[in-house]
Order: C-alpha cells, then sequence, then structure tokens
C-alpha cells in the first residue's frame, strides 16, 4: 500500500476516505480485517490498530460475530485547522524537544495515577475529555482542556516537584500546545486520551503508562519532517 508515514497511518487514511465519500455510509457493514489485509497488502495487526482509532472515536463499531459498521460519519476530529503562518523549522524543534522531555516523565506519572486514581480524579478527567470532545475546531479551548487533563494527572500524585516542572511545562507554553494542535489536528488528542481514561478507569497502571508514551512519540513522529522513520513503538 503506497504513502507517506506509517503503514497504520496509510490504512487510517483509506477508512476515512471511504466513509468521508460515503463508499461506507452510517450503518454499513465495512469488509472484515482478513478482507482488508487482502485488499491493502498490510497485516492484521496494523489493519486492527487503525480500526480501534475509528472504535475509540466512536465511528466505528465491532459487534461480536456480525462484525464492524459505522455509526457515525462525523469526520470533523480529522479536520486540521488552517493556520496563516505555518511554524517556523525553531517551532517544531521547540514542540519536539519539549514532548521528548514529556516522554520521560509522563509515563510514570499516568502509570501512578492509574494506579491510585480515586473517584475525583476520574470525575476531573471525564469533565477534560467531555470539553475536548466538544471544542473540536475550537483550538484554544481544546487545548486548554488538554493542559489540564494531563495536569490532574500530575497533581494526582501530590509530589510538588513535579507539579512545578510540568506546570511550567504545560502553562507557561501554552502557545507551543496551540501550534501543535494546529500542526497535527485533534482526533490523535481525543483517541489517546479516551484510552488513557479507560485505563485509569480500570486502575490499569502498565496499559496507561504504554498509552502515555505512545501519545507522546506519536507527536514526535508526526512532527518529523522524515515521514519514512519507523514509526513509534509502545512499551511492552
Amino acid at each position: 500500500m503506497a504513502g507517506r508515514g506509517s503503514v497504520t497511518s496509510g490504512i487510517a487514511r483509506y477508512i476515512h476516505q471511504n466513509i468521508q465519500s460515503g463508499a461506507w455510509a452510517v450503518g454499513c457493514k465495512i469488509p472484515s480485517e482478513n478482507q482488508l489485509c487482502k485488499e491493502l497488502g498490510v497485516s492484521r495487526v496494523s489493519v486492527r490498530s487503525a480500526l480501534q482509532q475509528f472504535m475509540a472515536l466512536g465511528i466505528l463499531e465491532s459487534a461480536r460475530g456480525k462484525g464492524t459498521f459505522v455509526i457515525s460519519d462525523d469526520l470533523s476530529l480529522f479536520a486540521l485547522q488552517q493556520s496563516t503562518e505555518p511554524c517556523s523549522r525553531e517551532t517544531l524543534e521547540s514542540m519536539k524537544h519539549i514532548l521528548e522531555f514529556r516522554c520521560l516523565i509522563e509515563p510514570a506519572i499516568a502509570a501512578m495515577a492509574a494506579e491510585n486514581a480515586a473517584p475525583g480524579l476520574i470525575a476531573r478527567l471525564e469533565e477534560q475529555l467531555e470539553t475536548m470532545r466538544s471544542s473540536v475546531g475550537e483550538s484554544a479551548r481544546f487545548v486548554a482542556a488538554d493542559v489540564q487533563f494531563h495536569l490532574a494527572l500530575c497533581r494526582a500524585g501530590n509530589n510538588p516537584v513535579t507539579i512545578s516542572v510540568m506546570e511550567d511545562i504545560l502553562l507557561k507554553r501554552t502557545d507551543l500546545g496551540y501550534a501543535l494542535n494546529l500542526a497535527l489536528g485533534y482526533y490523535g488528542g481525543m483517541y489517546y486520551h479516551t484510552l488513557l481514561l479507560d485505563a485509569i478507569k480500570s486502575h490499569d497502571g502498565k496499559q496507561a503508562r504504554s498509552l502515555m508514551l505512545e501519545h507522546l512519540q506519536r507527536g514526535i513522529y508526526d512532527l518529523r519532517a522524515d515521514n519514512n522513520a519507523p514509526e513509534p513503538a509502545a512499551e511492552a
């Protein structure tokens, strides 16, 4: 299957195009995983990974023994904001460096938060996720809720040093968060935050750690000029 980016991203674009064009209408049963593998010449793991993104975003739904169906054709999460001023190389480098630093500490923060998640934390995360969902197309409001989601996880650990560092990175550099949203759009944030919340509700620290690392690495990968570089792998 030709195209830029990772295999999974290519499959996701294929799914997106079929829903957007109406070839796969709401209520339609889409081809099976095996059919997609044969049609696109890709592995079942890659197909499943792409399908899971659309399921997490409430666009596809899998029914055991029946198949996978389109339940929504709202693809607004995939739309990029239009910026009159493209990000400079310096801005892109700053975003990449911040994401690289966050990779070092936020997976551990997410794991700890999941293992010790109290009802209050879950309620705060649900509130921020819902704000993100209702703010698609409103970048500033979306980014603010995104920041508060990550800070809620951090504050749950009650470590003043970690909180201070993360507040400095996330609150004092919201302009970079806005630029990141302009560059990458909405669906990645919604996808990973939805899965992170599920892991936290389940008190699954290992899964929360893996998802947070994958989320941040995905941002780095998508910012890179060389889209032929290997796709980042989640922590085992």
